[in-house]
């Protein structure tokens, strides 16, 4: 049983990236300018809101929870029969004192654009939209509305195994080099895990990989799903195969695409024929270009350390489509959390999933320490409480680094939320609030105020200033070129208008670096500190990147070197 008070710990890991750098200065002294040419014997392991106030947007029907209790007005021909004062449902009065809470933090929450609903059985109990889906339209969101739900993905995959399961195309058992059978194509650092990683492996996170290894591979470099594949080769276990959990992108999305693979097509159309558009979900999207072609879209924003947001997406989310690509609207993810809370597999009447293959995914199948329960298949399986109440919970949150949602369901409640936001990596507190305040309402504590604990949990500082003594940078031209990781790829790094400019990998969108103390840039979006080392000649030898993780040691670095190349692009 785990307290609702160290909640953050348990779901916040669960979002799709989570990265982060540890600055460790060194002073270097500035060299004269001069041509640079890569030195020979360097090798690549790691060395020493504005948002309007009413922009508030209840949709009503018979099915939804009337915030003003309705009473007809009499005209002489209404007469109530006489009998027994109906009692207030309990739940009337949890959507009511939610409800108010939620308007009573969202300005100061500084999303830009929300949606909730909660559904309690098979009907919409409460749903709103709040701010906007755009910052520079300001046009509000709407019921209708896309955002990318980041790792809430997961479980949708899940269930489309399962499908595939319950219609014998696949087996949970199937080994991932049963249709991965190539080792120039697949092959993990240790020879005995590639022949036995299965489905069921991947989708619990047990594979024994690093948590969150490569991540930055498709963050930031652009890179698609074959050379990650290829690279697992070089990332070593931190732990023994199958023993314990550890979250994985990349492992995760392996039987997706061998889903496809069992059934040829391609995983953005397989998740949406047997799975979205059954489900009622028809404008629901399973690639990064359907989503912004959408005319009905939020805008992903990130918040820096410096307090400014600014539009922002990751270079190549559809890499690992099945660990975080879907994005939907609030009204759509109604009918998931309907699906989800009958638990038959059924939807409209219509048989999905087996109730023995859909109960699996929710089924905890390894422990998971740090999230005080167990990970499923897409889902985190606990038990949760709160005073002298508690209650089985199955949640999963999503995090596109601009993108954040929180999806969570009370079983024996038949009750559901899912909060979409359209900001990162504050999108988070936001959406766990609402989750504590949700649970704690269920559990009769009305006076509970979760926004002082979370409100500040993922908010972003500014990189910090530069110890003194302050030198300058060498000339630009000095830091240009191209550097290369046996893992990541190259790193060019050029120069134009007195400013330093990086492009990672395959990514051809600029990152202007911002000078620090000495060879030390900032590239700010991400927070990411880059040291140029090892100068000769005027020259840097070297490029040190903090944050972008080695995983040839165990445990990996949190730092990744390039060296410089002959190539000039």
């Amino acid at each position: 049983m785990l307290d609702i008070k160290i909640l953050a710990a348990l779901i916040i890991i669960m979002a799709l990236g989570a990265i982060a750098g540890i600055l460790v200065y060194n002073n270097m002294n500035p060299e004269t300018t001069g041509t640079c040419k890569p030195l020979i014997g360097l090798d690549n392991k790691s060395t020493t809101n504005n948002t309007p106030d009413d922009n508030n947007n209840y949709f009503t029907s018979d099915s939804l929870f009337d915030l003003n209790s309705y009473s007809p007005k009499s005209d002489g021909h209404f007469k109530p029969s006489p009998g027994p004062v109906p009692q207030a449902d309990p739940i009337n009065r949890v959507i009511s004192l939610f409800d108010a809470y939620l308007k009573s933090i969202f300005n100061e929450s500084g999303v830009p654009g929300s949606a909730v609903v909660i559904v309690k059985d098979k009907e919409i109990i409460y749903m709103i939209t709040l701010g906007v889906k755009d910052l520079s339209s300001g046009a509000p969101v709407t019921k209708d509305t896309l955002f990318e739900i980041g790792s809430c993905t997961k479980a949708f995959t899940a269930t489309n195994i399962a499908q595939l399961v319950s219609a014998g195309l696949m087996s949970w058992d199937d080994p991932i080099s049963k249709y991965y059978n190539n080792t120039s194509q697949f092959q993990m650092y240790d020879p005995s895990v590639t022949g036995n990683l299965t489905i069921l492996d991947c989708l619990s996170h047990r594979s024994g990989q690093p948590e969150y290894s490569q991540d930055m591979e498709w963050i930031l470099f652009n890179n698609s799903y074959s050379p990650m594949l290829y690279n697992l080769r070089y990332v070593k276990n931190n732990t023994p195969f199958g023993s314990t959990y550890g979250y994985n992108n990349i492992i995760y999305s392996l039987p997706g695409y061998y889903a496809a693979q069992a059934t040829n097509t391609t995983w953005s159309d397989l998740i949406k024929e047997y799975l979205l558009n059954p489900l009622g979900m028809s404008t629901a999207t399973s690639t990064v270009k359907d989503f912004f072609n959408s005319p009905d879209h939020a805008t992903p924003y990130r918040l820096l350390g410096n307090g400014t947001l600014i539009p922002y997406q990751a270079a190549n989310l559809d890499a690992v489509g099945p660990a975080g690509v879907i994005s939907a609207s609030i009204s759509e993810m109604a009918h998931w959390l309907k699906f989800q809370i009958a638990g038959t597999g059924y939807y409209n009447g219509v048989p999905l999933v087996s109730k023995e293959n859909l109960d699996k995914t929710r089924t905890g199948q390894i422990y998971a320490p740090g999230l005080g329960g167990y990970y499923g298949l897409g889902w985190i399986i606990s038990n949760l409480s709160f005073g002298n109440k508690s209650l089985d919970v199955i949640t999963h949150s999503g995090d596109t680094l601009s993108s954040q949602t929180v999806t969570s369901i009370f079983p024996t409640e038949g009750l559901g939320m899912v909060v979409l936001t359209n900001v990162g990596p504050t999108g988070l507190d936001f959406g766990l609030t609402l989750f504590s305040k949700l649970f704690t309402l269920i559990c009769g504590y009305e006076n509970y105020d979760p926004w002082p604990s979370y409100k500040d949990m993922n908010k972003p500082v500014p990189y910090p200033a530069p110890t003194p003594p302050f030198i300058d940078a060498l000339g630009l031209g000095n830091y240009t070129g191209v550097y290369n990781n046996y893992l990541y790829g190259n790193i060019t790094i050029t120069t134009d208008n007195n400013v330093l400019t990086c492009y990672f990998g395959n990514n051809f969108q600029p990152y202007t670096l911002e000078h620090w103390n000495a060879n030390l840039f900032l590239e700010p979006s991400m927070d990411l500190p880059l040291y140029f080392t090892h100068i000769h000649d005027g020259c840097a030898q070297q490029l040190v990147v903090e944050g972008i993780s080695d995983y040839s040691t165990i445990p990996a670095e949190t730092k990744s070197v390039f060296n410089r190349t002959n190539s000039t692009s």
